[in-house]
């Protein structure tokens, strides 16, 4: 697996892929619901505290796994706590930057508690894969 990592474009295929992945996030999260471009099957109905709930939890793994997927795109030419605040701040950035979007497509709207489960999923992988570093003996 190491000699795979060493290939020339297994660098800036990881980063390629972190980018397609936050492209892909930043589309769910602003397409319209009336006419997506990718069409969850979610359906339709009134925003009780239940969906809401539902939707926050959605979003906090949504930038979980934007937190990781950025890690492990720049754990190749960084130091570890270098990429894993990277990450982390790439995450938020895109969270909050998406939040402020939706202020302004026809039928979405920004939401403090999506943002807050976005910062807080992005915040949680951090401390998770921070506490998975520590436990090599190399961390630095």
């Amino acid at each position: 697996m190491d000699r795979l990592n060493e290939l020339p474009l297994a660098k800036p295929m990881r980063i390629v892929i972190a980018l397609c992945w936050s492209a892909l996030l930043t589309l769910l999260l602003l397409q319209g619901e009336a006419d997506p471009v990718i069409d969850l099957g979610i359906p339709r109905g009134d925003n009780t505290p239940a969906r809401e709930l539902a939707f926050s939890t959605l979003h906090l793994l949504a930038f979980g796994v934007t937190t990781a997927c950025w890690y492990w795109a720049l754990s190749r030419s960084a130091k570890p706590r270098r990429a894993l605040l990277a990450a982390c701040l790439i995450a938020i950035a895109l969270g909050v930057t998406t939040e402020i979007l939706q202020a302004y497509t026809l039928d979405r709207h920004a939401s403090w508690l999506d943002l807050a489960a976005n910062i807080g999923g992005a915040l949680l992988a951090a401390r998770v894969i921070g506490r998975w570093l520590r436990s090599f003996p190399t961390f630095s």
